[in-house]
């Protein structure tokens, strides 16, 4: 027991000790977040400028055969249109420079709802500002017999629906209810891209140096397996632990500003919803999952004469563990699909349908208890066959082990 607490104790530190573990795990979601904000500023100041470029289009010629256009909203934008027999004086003036451009809408526009647009130069934000003015005047055009300028808005931009559902009589939080289970998704990708590969590079890299000899003169194959894998488990508590901090100071920064945090699809902070029941049996589809991959990884380390090999073997965990995303939609609104049931219990695929079946609810409890339980027989399966990969290769340099060793007494 004291040579496994060691072995933990090693392990443990020497990740948690690297300078690079924190920068990655501080450096991973400001980078996500500044990506985010980045982009979102980026695009509105992009749609910005297209609409004072549309509003400073002057000289645009428009010829309109269609009989849709108001000759009031043209006149509103600083704008004429032309007869039609001057569409092709009009492209030549284009052509050479003459005019910004021309919106030539057809006869056919309200069957084939295409219209052409020639432009005096290739610049993507005059061409954006151009198609703007464009399909703004069609738009309003069109819209233009409802009535009240509120009418038209309505009639291009829709509404914001207002969703209320009910679960046995009785109102729920809606998608509130997803917030906690789903960050469980959030938090097991990021310990599986952060924790899972170091049971990978530590065995293979130990193996083709040959340290492995000289640990394993002091410590069983069992212990040093089943060492490795508790310490990246509390490598892996405390990176939770910190995105879980990270996200309670973000949680209470909004609430100190009055919720002016703005989330998509309706999300309200203050009416997140925590079902322990769902976290629990969250957090139990993490550690299960996070666990068999580790000791997928593990034996691919031991088995493989190389590290270079074990990282090519390993490719089938890392697209294992995004396939299911390739079936969201039949995952989100098709439980019943026999599909949906095989990756269910798939071993590679597994624990991330069941953190996303959990998330929404479509897994009635005695479902949830035996994909748990089933997740929970192949990770005990891959811990054995790490130990067993392990004592079997962990000194061999220039073969890998053989399936039909492993399958040995």
């Amino acid at each position: 027991m004291s040579k496994l607490k060691t072995v933990i104790k090693h392990e443990y530190w020497t990740i948690v000790k690297q300078p690079s573990f924190w920068i990655s795990m501080i450096a991973t979601p400001l980078l996500i977040a500044v990506a985010f904000g980045l982009s979102y500023l980026g695009n509105a100041a992009s749609e910005d400028r297209i609409e004072e470029l549309a509003k400073d289009l002057k000289n645009v010629a428009i010829v309109d055969q269609s009989g849709l256009i108001s000759h009031d909203i043209i006149q509103g934008n600083g704008l004429e249109i032309s007869p039609s027999y001057q569409e092709e004086m009009l492209r030549e003036q284009v052509i050479n420079g003459e005019t910004e451009a021309l919106i030539v809408y057809p006869d056919t526009l309200a069957k084939d709802r295409k219209y052409s647009v020639y432009m005096s130069s290739d610049d993507l934000t005059k061409m954006g500002a151009v198609t703007g003015l464009a399909d703004g005047m069609l738009k309003t055009s069109i819209f233009l017999g409802l009535g009240s300028a509120d009418v038209i808005a309505l009639a291009q931009n829709g509404a914001e629906s207002q969703v209320t559902t009910y679960r046995d009589g009785e109102a729920t939080a809606g998608l509130n209810e997803y917030v906690v289970p789903g960050l469980f998704i959030v938090i097991f990708y990021i310990v599986f891209l952060f924790s899972v590969g170091y049971m990978l590079t530590s065995v293979s890299e130990e193996k083709e140096n040959r340290s492995m000899e000289m640990v394993l003169t002091y410590v069983k194959p069992r212990n040093l397996i089943v060492g490795k894998l508790l310490a990246v488990i509390l490598v892996t508590l405390t990176q939770v632990v910190f995105f879980v901090l990270m996200a309670a100071v973000v949680y209470g920064i909004a609430l100190l500003l009055g919720n002016t945090l703005t989330l998509p699809a309706g999300i309200d902070m203050q009416k997140i919803v925590f079902d322990p029941v769902t976290i629990l049996f969250a957090a139990a589809f993490l550690v299960v999952g996070f666990l068999m991959f580790a000791g997928f990884m593990t034996a691919t380390a031991a088995i493989a004469p190389s590290s270079k090999e074990a990282n090519n073997f390993s490719t089938v965990f890392y697209v294992g563990a995004f396939v299911p995303f390739w079936f969201i939609t039949m995952i989100l609104t098709d439980p019943e699909n026999p599909v949906t049931k095989f990756i269910t219990y798939f071993p590679v695929t597994s624990p991330v349908v069941s953190l996303i079946r959990n998330t929404v609810g479509n897994m009635g409890t005695l479902e949830t208890i035996s994909a748990l339980v089933v997740m929970t027989i192949f990770m005990v399966f891959s811990v054995w066959l790490a130990v067993r990969s392990f004592s079997l290769g962990a000194l061999e340099y220039a073969s890998a082990v053989k399936v039909r060793s492993l399958l040995k007494k």
